[in-house]
C-alpha cells in the first residue's frame, strides 16, 4: 500500500506523543509525518486565542480536507467539538493519566503545602478556578505556550513563579514525569472532557486509511470519547472554556457494565460551581442526564458568558451580580 500520510502539530509534545503511533503502524504499514508548525495556538508570536474552537487543529483539518494528509493525530480535549463536514473521528488510543499534576521549582511541594501568596502559573480557565476554590490564598500568573517552554519560565528564578500546573499525561509523554510534584485528584482539580485521549481523525469516506489504523484504536476509550464529546456538543463548550468532566467505565463483578459521566461548570473566580454525575449502562443517555442537568442548574449562564468574551478576565461586578441568582449548587 501507498504510505499513510500523518499529519500532526510541530511542537516537542505532539511529536513525541506520535512518534509511538508511527512506531505502532510500522512495519505493515509504511508511514510518512508531515508536522504543521502555523497551528494558531502554537505559534511563538501572534498566538490565537486560547478560546477559540480549533485553534489547534484547522491547519491540520484543512490539509486533511485537500488530501494533502491521510490521518490527524489530536489530543481529544483539542479538537474542535463538531466534526469538519467530511471528516470523523476514526479511533483513539488507550487513554492515559487524566489528572493535572503539580510541577514545582522546590521539590517536595504539593498544592497543600505552597506557601501563602506562592505564584503557580497556568493559562486554563478550568485550573484557575479550581485553584481559586482550594487556593484562594495563592497567586495565579497566566502563562501559555508548549510545556516544555513553560518548564523552562518555571525554572528561571527570575520568572518569579513557584509552580505549574499540567496535564500529568503531558509530563509523561515528554519524558519528564520524575519532575512531577504531585498528581492532582479529579475531585480537586476536575480535567477538561477528553483529556488525555490521543484521537485519529480521517475522511468518512477513506476506508482503507480507517482499516490501516483500527489496530490501535481501544474500544473503551472510544465510548467514553464519545460520551465526553455529546456533553460538549450539547453545551457548547471546548477545550478551555466550561464545562469538564470525564466518562468512566465501571465493570460490575456480575459481569455487566455501566458508565458514569461527571460533568463540570464554573465562574472564572470559582465561587460558583455546578457538578454532576450521571450513571448508567447506556453512556450516551448518561451524557445527555448529565448535560440536562448542568443545564437545568445554570450552566448555560457560565457558557454564555464565555462566548460573550469575558472569560478569565471577566469583570468580577458581573460575576457577583449573577451568583446570588445561581448560588454555589451542586448536586
Amino acid at each position: 500500500m501507498n504510505p499513510l500520510r500523518v499529519g500532526a502539530r510541530a511542537s516537542k509534545m505532539s511529536l513525541m506523543q506520535t512518534a509511538p503511533v508511527l512506531a505502532s503502524l510500522a512495519p505493515a504499514v509504511p508511514t510518512i509525518l508531515r508536522p504543521f508548525t502555523g497551528a494558531g495556538g502554537d505559534r511563538t508570536k501572534d498566538r490565537a486565542p486560547l478560546e477559540s474552537d480549533g485553534v489547534f487543529s484547522d491547519e491540520i483539518e484543512a490539509a486533511l480536507v485537500a488530501g494533502e494528509i491521510d490521518v490527524a493525530v489530536h489530543c481529544l480535549k483539542d479538537a474542535p467539538t463538531l466534526d469538519t463536514p467530511g471528516l470523523a473521528m476514526a479511533g483513539f488510543l488507550r487513554r492515559d493519566d487524566i489528572r493535572d499534576c503539580l510541577v514545582t521549582r522546590r521539590p517536595g511541594a504539593t498544592l497543600a503545602t505552597l506557601p501563602v501568596g506562592a505564584t503557580v502559573a497556568t493559562a486554563s480557565l478550568r485550573r484557575t478556578a479550581a485553584l481559586r476554590i482550594h487556593r484562594p490564598d495563592i497567586t495565579v500568573r497566566p502563562l501559555r505556550g508548549p510545556v516544555d517552554m513553560r518548564l523552562q519560565a518555571l525554572d528561571d528564578p527570575k520568572s518569579g513563579i513557584d509552580a505549574l500546573i499540567v496535564a500529568a499525561c503531558s509530563m509523561e509523554r515528554l519524558g519528564l514525569a520524575h519532575r512531577i510534584a504531585e498528581r492532582i485528584s479529579p475531585e480537586i482539580l476536575c480535567p477538561p472532557l477528553g483529556a488525555a485521549i490521543i484521537a485519529f481523525q480521517t475522511r468518512e469516506d477513506d476506508t482503507t486509511t480507517r482499516e490501516a489504523i483500527q489496530p490501535l484504536h481501544d474500544p473503551e476509550t472510544g465510548i467514553e470519547a464519545a460520551a465526553e464529546r455529546l456533553v460538549l456538543l450539547r453545551m457548547g463548550g471546548f477545550c478551555n472554556a466550561p464545562p469538564a468532566g470525564y466518562c468512566t467505565t465501571n465493570s460490575g463483578t456480575d459481569g455487566t457494565t455501566t458508565y458514569t459521566v461527571r460533568a463540570q461548570s464554573f465562574t472564572p473566580d470559582g465561587t460558583t460551581t455546578i457538578d454532576v454525575r450521571r450513571s448508567g449502562s447506556d453512556p450516551a443517555a448518561a451524557a445527555v442526564a448529565a448535560s440536562h442537568e448542568l443545564a437545568r442548574l445554570g450552566a448555560t449562564e457560565f457558557a454564555t458568558a464565555q462566548s460573550d468574551g469575558l472569560g478569565q478576565h471577566a469583570d468580577a461586578r458581573w460575576w457577583r451580580a449573577k451568583a446570588p441568582a445561581l448560588g454555589p449548587r451542586r448536586t
